[in-house]
């Protein structure tokens, strides 16, 4: 399967995704939970961050499969939109039944993006330590501003089940 053909059948799925911050950690938690995601990630400021990811999506935006908006208010955003022609083309190659990680990928879509930011660092962080004590002092030291959901994040983490 192409990288980018899970990418497409996330947007496609969810139809909309709102903020490029929300999408990375979708797609690194789904990745770590064990959907077919193959992007490369990096820690950077803002957390668990793909290059790669960033440009499957503005290939996806050129070809017409989805597009990119940028929201309208004080805090900008940026909207990802299913295209007709995604739809089109997932059936064309015999994947039009949504995928079997689609309902966790629903669960993650619907909460604020911060609290994906905390998620994903926690599982980044426990790929190299299992005290539960010591993850939760490492994600305060990295990420100060999620103290105030910080029990909200690992609440989340501990809920999300093994994709594969």
């Amino acid at each position: 399967m192409h990288p980018v053909v899970p990418v497409l059948q996330l947007i496609n799925a969810l139809a909309r995704i709102e903020g490029r911050k929300k999408m990375q950690k979708t797609v690194h938690i789904l990745k770590e939970l064990g959907a077919p995601f193959q992007e490369r990630f990096e820690y950077s400021y803002y957390g668990m961050y793909s290059a790669q990811l960033k440009g499957e999506l503005e290939a996806l935006a050129k070809e017409g499969l989805i597009s990119e908006s940028e929201s309208l208010g004080t805090n900008k955003s940026f909207i990802f939109e299913a295209q007709p022609e995604a739809a089109k083309l997932l059936a064309e190659i015999g994947l039009s039944d949504p995928p079997p990680w689609i309902a966790v990928a629903e669960q993650l879509n619907a909460l604020p993006s911060q609290v994906l930011e905390g998620i994903s660092t926690i599982l980044f962080l426990r790929r190299t330590e299992t005290d539960a004590g010591a993850i939760r002092r490492s994600l305060l030291s990295l990420k100060p501003h999620l103290e105030p959901i910080v029990d909200q994040c690992f609440g989340e983490a501990d809920a999300l089940p093994k994709l594969a």
